[in-house]
């Protein structure tokens, strides 16, 4: 008996399948999806692998090799993500690898011994003196000294997703002796699937029916392998998105089927989860990266185990092993969250299509404001457009106005908080209801800028401006005042004086959530407030908290960033004021409006969603571009057909595809060279080819953000005629070019150009 296996860590060079003998001891117990240690190269070093398939004959005349031994007790992939993975290895030009480690999450292998890597200060006097003496200058250096101060000790997975840092910074802190570790036997908590409350299903209004229906006979009817089987939700906020994937999840599994359910925010989990195991029980698992290991090991064994049925999370959540899939609903479809960041450079989106066309599964894709390049997809039979335009019950939308900030100031209002909004903030708390305020802005000053010479402080080692944060006060730590970059992390104390001309007028400029939090105490007190950003949500449960504490109305106001614009519904909000709407619009990115629209749209649609009628303000400078006037009148395809236009104009998706070469390192000059060498490679291939006339190469340059954490970054944009001969040509072309000690990102479909 043999076996077909690849290797959990290979570079290109070494990336396929290779033969092994099956000892007979181990013939019983492996299988496809199998985990295995093998004996590898010349040395025979043991690494790890995974089964691809299980042959009677090896194919070889060569000595073939025998497994070592299983490391897990039963198969960890199933049939259809191994073939996942090879589409994924064409697709992002990533190895088998690659693919497959995303499918088994690290957290499996960390706990398989009961044991788990924890963090803690040796000394916390002396890390809070540090801290209290501004010689931590970083701002995840900063984000884990805090954490542990509260905490004490803490996995070092969660550590790390928690506050947004890599190994790096742990190994960083550990030279310096400010943190340690140990291992800890893992505690399996149990019952944490109980103590939901079951509720039945609420009964449909038509539109939801119908949604249902359409649905549902997707699910039962057999599958037509030449069509993906997609349905776009289109529904305004409010209108019961959440019920139909509720009621569809249901019929799947009681067709036998898998359910996937994917949301685009850690903080959207929690209310999405209490809804769905109130419906299903224990027969719901969660996957997202705020799961400590041992979680996400317990949840990861109940779904091979087939213990459960539905399984919902973020991002990671659409690889769940679930056997039989049947259904994938991904909720705000059109969120940049669901977009990777790190290689491979995956989007949710596209894998769920895979997943779908391999299962015979039925794909939903919910949005108030779907993607350009999905309701595109529904206006030429790709998909099937699924309208929602009533909200729930009596509630309606709310009345929105556009409030001009321009002349909020001739008319000598200089307050962050506009004369109308303000009226509205009084009338609302007077009568006990709730409010929430939007600004896409962290920290308490947008930037530092003398008055006398126009300069900005920024960042050494990127090329950005310094953002003002205060670091609250604890019980061990003073509040703080600081510059912060956003990008690396990177501390500094705020100047007295311009490091320029000397000139004593250097201030802040620009609001950010902290001082939205300050101005508001300070006007409307006794009123209180939460704020919700990344600097509050460092903790674990820090999400669910804020949102119940908001939920019991322990503060008349929750102000945030995009994380409070999206998926909540809280009925006794009846005002929602938008800050500073068009500082999303100043981004050199094509999709800059789109992204706009959907957050101002999103933040506007929390009001109103009870009994009261709700009160939006969108406050701008710039009240007349069509993003924040679409976004006003709660009109998307008023704003789909003027982005629509625009992207068929420029040959952007989806009218084309379009891929981001980047090279970043050290040294300018290197960078720029391999830069243009890569320019002039794919120049050279594309005159002697016959795609030509399908790829188009735009002149490399700087990126608009060309530093960053001391790396210097050039850039060019390639345009093609879809994705797969995007990837294809780029791949094949850059696959062996030699880049030490620089680094290249081919990123197919990019969310940012920057």
């Amino acid at each position: 008996m043999f076996c077909r296996v690849v290797l959990k860590e290979a570079t290109r060079a070494f990336d396929r399948e290779y033969t092994y003998a099956v000892p007979d001891h181990l013939a019983p117990c492996l299988a496809s999806g199998s985990w295995v240690e093998i004996p590898f190269g010349s040395g025979n070093r043991l690494v790890q692998a995974f089964v691809v398939s299980v042959e009677s004959e090896s194919g070889t005349d060569f000595h073939v090799k025998p497994i070592q031994r299983l490391l897990s007790d039963r198969p960890v992939l199933r049939r259809d993500q191994l073939q996942l993975a090879g589409l994924m290895r064409q697709r992002y030009g990533c190895t088998y690898g690659d693919a497959l480690r995303l499918m088994v999450p690290s957290a499996v292998a960390a706990v398989g011994d009961k044991l788990v890597r924890m963090a803690e200060l040796p000394d916390p006097a002396e890390a809070a003196r540090r801290l209290n003496d501004g010689e931590i200058d970083r701002i995840g250096h900063q984000r884990v000294i805090e954490m542990l101060l509260e905490y004490g000790a803490v996995p070092v997975p969660e550590l790390m997703h928690a506050c947004q840092v890599s190994r790096a910074v742990l190994k960083t802190l550990e030279k310096k002796d400010l943190i340690t570790y140990f291992r800890q036997e893992v505690r399996r908590l149990g019952g944490e699937e109980d103590g939901f409350e079951t509720v039945s299903d609420f009964e449909p209004n038509p539109g939801q029916r119908e949604a249902i229906d359409r649905i549902h006979a997707a699910l039962a009817e057999p599958g037509d392998d030449s069509r993906l089987a997609e349905f776009v939700l289109f529904g305004i906020t409010g209108s019961g998105k959440t019920e139909v994937y509720l009621q569809t999840a249901r019929q799947a599994t009681q067709l036998g089927r898998g359910v996937i359910i994917l949301v685009p925010e850690i903080s959207l989990t929690p209310q999405m989860v209490g809804r769905i195991r109130s419906r299903f029980g224990s027969g719901a698992a969660v996957l997202h990266s705020r799961l400590t290991p041992a979680e996400r090991y317990e949840q990861w064994q109940r779904i091979l185990r087939e213990e459960v049925s539905v399984v919902v999370g973020a991002r990671s959540a659409i690889f769940a092993p679930l056997k039989n899939l049947g259904l994938i609903i991904i909720d705000e479809e059109q969120e940049t969250t669901y977009k990777s960041e790190t290689h491979p450079r995956y989007h949710a989106r596209d894998i769920a299509r895979l997943r779908c066309r391999e299962t015979d599964a039925v794909l939903v894709l919910g949005s108030a404001t779907p993607a350009i390049e999905t309701f595109y997809r529904t206006t030429t039979g790709k998909a099937t457009l699924l309208r929602l335009d009533q909200r729930i019950g009596d509630s309606q939308l709310p009345q929105t106005q556009i409030v001009d900030m321009r002349q909020e100031l001739r008319e000598g209002n200089r307050s962050v908080f506009s004369r109308p909004l303000n009226r509205a903030l009084r009338r609302a708390f007077a009568t006990k209801k709730q409010a929430m305020l939007f600004i896409n802005r962290r920290g308490m000053a947008g930037f530092m800028l003398c008055r006398q010479c126009g300069h900005v402080i920024k960042c050494r080692t990127c090329s950005v401006s310094m953002t003002c944060h205060v670091r609250p006060a604890t019980a061990v730590t003073r509040e703080q005042l600081q510059l912060v970059c956003h990008y690396c992390g990177k501390i500094t104390q705020p100047p007295s004086r311009c490091p320029i001309c000397g000139s004593e007028r250097i201030g802040r400029f620009g609001a950010g959530t902290q001082q939205v939090e300050k101005l508001f105490l300070e006007e409307y007190a006794p009123a209180t407030a939460i704020r919700m950003d990344q600097d509050t949500t460092t903790g674990r449960q820090s999400h669910a908290q804020l949102l119940d504490q908001f939920a019991r109305h322990e503060a008349d106001v929750l102000i945030g960033t995009q994380m409070i614009a999206k998926g909540h519904d809280y009925p006794n909000v009846t005002v929602v004021g938008i800050l500073s709407a068009d500082l999303m619009l100043g981004m050199s990115d094509f999709r800059a409006s789109e992204r706009a629209f959907a957050l101002i749209t999103q933040a506007a649609g929390r009001a109103g969603r009870g009994e009261h009628a709700g009160e939006v303000f969108i406050q701008a400078y710039n009240t007349d571009d069509y993003a924040i006037t679409a976004a006003a009148a709660q009109d998307y395809e008023r704003f789909y057909q003027q982005e629509i236009t625009f992207r068929k104009a420029m040959r952007y998706p989806p009218f084309g595809a379009i891929a981001l070469v980047l090279v970043s390192g050290q040294n300018e000059k290197a960078v720029r060279d391999k830069m243009a060498q890569i320019h002039a490679l794919l120049a050279a291939r594309l005159s002697e080819s016959l795609v030509a006339p399908a790829i188009e190469l735009l002149e490399p340059g700087r990126a608009p953000l060309y530093q960053l954490r001391g790396r210097y970054r050039y850039r060019m944009i390639v345009k093609g005629k879809d994705n797969a001969s995007l990837a294809q040509f780029l791949h094949s072309s850059l696959d062996r070019i030699d880049l030490a000690p620089l680094s290249l990102t081919i990123d197919i479909d990019p969310y940012s150009l920057l």
